[in-house]
């Protein structure tokens, strides 16, 4: 084999090991109950509000409040970021972040929020 050749496909496993390192560390999509069993690992959760219990906001990047995921899983969830002014009208809501058994919570570091659409049907 030439040098080329040779150094093409260190190039080649060197950017595959990089793909494989970044895959590992991407968060995925789960509900509670998998964030729960596999603790530690980056999980993204679909849900709702549960707007029976209010949203609250102790300090100025903290909210807390309560979630069910889309099996009917419900969890106390600590959100490290500021939320939009309407944020508890939200109907449906997507958290990223790692679940901690011991505090029986899931400690969120990003959110995303879809609000009611103001084009519903008028009839």
């Amino acid at each position: 084999m030439r040098k080329v050749e040779i150094a093409l496909i260190i190039v080649v496993a060197v950017t595959i090991g990089i793909i494989f390192s970044y895959s590992s560390q991407a968060s995925r999509y789960g509900n509670f109950t998998q964030a729960f069993a596999e603790e530690g690992k980056t999980f993204k959760v679909i849900g709702t509000l549960n707007k029976d219990i209010p949203v609250e906001t102790p300090q100025a990047n903290l909210v807390i409040f309560n979630m069910i995921d889309q099996n009917g899983k419900e969890c106390k969830v600590y959100l490290n970021e500021t939320v939009q002014e309407h944020f508890d009208r939200s109907d449906q809501v997507v958290i990223t972040g790692t679940a901690d058994s011991e505090k029986n919570a899931f400690f969120a570091t990003e959110h995303q929020a879809k609000c009611p659409s103001k084009y519903n049907d008028e009839k």
